[in-house]
């Protein structure tokens, strides 16, 4: 199941989701806000669309990942 959650070291949030088969958490820069819940959900919604039509580009989602 895929989530957004907040570190709570930092107050900033991080995508927690699973990508063939790996538990993947990508961190932002986006504070725990309501707004910015709002938007990494609408991110979320659309990177959990392609993983399931097999067309999800890590990369392209976040390019300075490993």
């Amino acid at each position: 199941m895929s989530k957004i959650n907040s570190r709570k070291e930092t107050g900033l949030l991080y995508f927690d989701f699973r990508y063939q088969g790996v538990r993947c958490r990508e961190q932002t820069t986006l504070r725990d806000t309501t707004a910015n819940r709002r938007k990494m959900e609408k991110v979320l919604e659309r990177i959990e669309r392609e993983i399931v039509a097999g067309t999800f580009n890590y990369t392209k989602f976040f390019p300075g990942s490993n």
